[in-house]
């Protein structure tokens, strides 16, 4: 069994201004730098063997703060980087919502059923996200290890390992600061997505 101890990446200046950011590359402004130092005082109790990132920079920043905490050095994945969210990249909730109610709406209530624009689906970004999580579990069977995700990619594999389902999605999205450890093995990542849905329509 592993360890997997997920963290979402600190706070970027889109975050503060309540701007959807997915995989764009935004730096940590001064209260992210603060909540990733944080992260890794606390985080250096568990005394993990190894820390994976996704590949955009607050998440990168994020886990190389807490790598230095923890005397590792941090491991990139491209599997594990943040939801894409196409054109819908640097709206606000409210923008989105006025210029794209019906997709916001739909979006809201079944985030399966929609993909962004140019960007990606939920679903497809599970089984990438799913394949990540797969390999880390394989390589450090017995030990504690530390994954650092966007708000939407955390979100993604918490779902994956609820039994809820994609349920409490949103919530996972806007509590995604907190820290989630699970027990894993091979059994508990497999490599068909859940949700076992075609691909979603593009949203217009």
């Amino acid at each position: 069994m592993t360890n997997l101890i997920l963290v979402s990446a600190a706070q970027t200046s889109w975050a503060a201004q309540g701007r959807m950011a997915g995989d764009t590359d935004l730096p940590l402004d001064e209260t992210g730098n603060g909540e990733a130092v944080t992260d890794g005082i606390e985080l250096a109790e568990a005394a993990p063997s190894a820390v994976y990132s996704g590949p955009e920079e607050a998440t990168r920043q994020t886990g190389a703060i807490i790598a230095g905490a923890v005397s590792q050095k941090l491991k990139t994945v491209k599997d594990l980087r943040e939801l894409d969210l196409g054109h819908w990249e640097g709206l606000s909730e409210g923008d989105f919502q006025e210029r794209f109610g019906k997709v916001h709406r739909q979006w809201r209530s079944d985030p399966l059923s929609v993909s962004p624009p140019e960007g990606e689906s939920v679903a497809e970004a599970e089984a990438r996200l799913a394949k990540g999580i797969q390999k880390i579990v394989q390589q450090h069977d017995g030990e504690t290890v530390v994954a650092v995700l966007g708000r939407f990619a955390s979100a993604i594999v918490r779902c994956r390992l609820s039994d809820e389902g994609y349920g409490p999605f949103w919530e996972f999205v806007n509590s995604a600061r907190a820290r989630h450890a699970f027990e894993l093995d091979d059994a508990c990542i497999p490599e068909e997505t859940r949700s076992s849905l075609p691909e979603a329509p593009e949203a217009s």
